[in-house]
This record gives C-alpha cells, sequence and structure tokens, in this order.
C-alpha cells in the first residue's frame, strides 16, 4: 500500500507568530494555503485551541530538515538569536552534521548534512556499492577541443575559470568537488547529449553571472522537459541529492553541452 506523508501540521496557539519566526529563520514564504514547502513536504502552522502554548514534550517529534551546508545555516540562526539545544557538530561514526534548536513554541528542529562519508558508510553497511577496484576510483570528465586556446579563452571569460594545471595538449580545472580536462582533438562534439554537470548551491547567482559574461543558454522543449528563459524544473531527484532540481545547459566553444543545477 502506497501511503506517502503529503504534509505536516504542526499546531500552535499563536500561529501567525509562529509562522513569522519559520519564514524569517529560513528565508521562505508560506503559499497561498499557508504551506512552508521544505524540500517535497509541506508544514501547515495552524492554530488549535487544544494545545499548549509551549511543546509539553518537544523530543516526541522531531522535524528532521536535510540541508546542503549545515555550518551556513547555524551562523544564520545563530543571528537570529535562536535558543540550541544541541549545537553543530561533525559525528564521524554517521558521516554527518548534526544541530538541534526549539522554535519559540519549543518544537525541537535538527539540522542534518549528510556528506559523500555518509553515503559511503551506508554504501558499506548495506553491502551497495563497489565491488572492484574500479568502485575505489575517482571520476574525472574529458572534454575535447579543436582549438585549446580558445576553450581557454572561453573559460576564463565567459565562465570565470582558470586552469589549475596543463600539458602538451591539455588543460586540468579543479573545482570545490572533482575536476574536469579539456584535450585538444580532431574530433568534434556532437553535443547532443550532457556532456558535463556541474552542480551548484545558488543557481540564480551563477543564472545572472554566465548571462552578464555573455553566455547563451540553451532552450530545450522535449516530452518531460522544458526550459522557461532558459531554465528547467526537474521535477524527481536522487534521494542522496534531494526531491527536485532546477539547471539550464549551454555550449561552449567547442561545442560541448554542459549542464548546471541545483538540487533542491
Amino acid at each position: 500500500m502506497d501511503l506517502p506523508i503529503g504534509s505536516i501540521l504542526l499546531a500552535s496557539a499563536e500561529p501567525d507568530r509562529l509562522r513569522a519566526w519559520y519564514e524569517q529563520a529560513f528565508d521562505m514564504k508560506a503559499d497561498g494555503d499557508g504551506f512552508l514547502h521544505f524540500g517535497g513536504v509541506g508544514v501547515l502552522i495552524d492554530g488549535r485551541d487544544d494545545v499548549a502554548g509551549r511543546a509539553a514534550e518537544p523530543a516526541r517529534v522531531i522535524l528532521n530538515l536535510h540541508v546542503t551546508d549545515a555550518r551556513a545555516l547555524a551562523e544564520r540562526l545563530d543571528g537570529l538569536g535562536v535558543t540550541w539545544i544541541a549545537e553543530l557538530e561533525y559525528r564521524e561514526g554517521a558521516g554527518a552534521w548534526f544541530a538541534t534548536l526549539a522554535d519559540p513554541d519549543g518544537n525541537s528542529l535538527q539540522l542534518i548534512e549528510l556528506t559523500a562519508d555518509y553515503w559511503r558508510l551506508r554504501r558499506e553497511r548495506l553491502g551497495h556499492g563497489h565491488t572492484g577496484l574500479l568502485g575505489a576510483a575517482g571520476v574525472a570528465t574529458r572534454l575535447p577541443a579543436q582549438d585549446l586556446e580558445r576553450a581557454r579563452r572561453f573559460y576564463a571569460e565567459k565562465l570565470g575559470l582558470e586552469a589549475s594545471e596543463e600539458r602538451p595538449g591539455g588543460l586540468l580545472y579543479n573545482l570545490r568537488q572533482g575536476s574536469f580536462v579539456i584535450f585538444q582533438s580532431t574530433g568534434q562534439s556532437a553535443g547532443e547529449f550532457t556532456q558535463m554537470g556541474l552542480n551548484v548551491d545558488d543557481l540564480e547567482s551563477v543564472v545572472a553571472e554566465l548571462r552578464g559574461r555573455g553566455v547563451e543558454f540553451e532552450e530545450v522543449d522535449v516530452p518531460g522537459l522544458k526550459t522557461v528563459d532558459g531554465i528547467v524544473e526537474v521535477e524527481g531527484n536522487y534521494p542522496s541529492k534531494g526531491t527536485r532540481e532546477r539547471g539550464f545547459w549551454f555550449r561552449d566553444s567547442e561545442g560541448n553541452l554542459i549542464g548546471v543545477g541545483q538540487p533542491l
């Protein structure tokens, strides 16, 4: 039987006050029905006359907020003067960051940032993942360029990226996570599919920067996938990444198709 939880009701004696706190604390606005959307789950803060002003057993039900940068969010919440039940800490055994705070009604919220170590440990615990030597390897993208110097200029002027290292016929770019290489090639990319995907934390800022540098975004209109002003909303995602994604595509000077996305 498929019975998904569609939303969570957070009862309060002062719902307007509590809702305003959540909107300020997490930089969001309730929708027209009063729901605050945390990923794919809506939280409705509503008034009831059968609840006390403060939660009697706040640890009985805890809202777990899975975030991409727990330290940045904890710093923001510190600035709002929140009450910490357990301050942010990294738990090596879990491979994750945890912190617990109380909202104005005393309800407990837990911030959780699952790192790459968490997913590695989970794969090992469940017996998933690599079974051979390649399973422990790193991944690096290779993009062909008919004109390596033209590609170097494009990545520097249009994307703001400088090669970390170079060798005859190749440029190496190291990013926050992972790397990619542009290599001199007599072949030409067909650019009919995404050859490299980049994950970012703030898509809007990246869009503004790249458009300011003159990067032209691709328009896509295929069944189930349509861009609006160059941006696409993708429903669904891998569980370790989120519940959905926003993104865009562009071609570099060599015709390689590159996708940029923000998991949500």
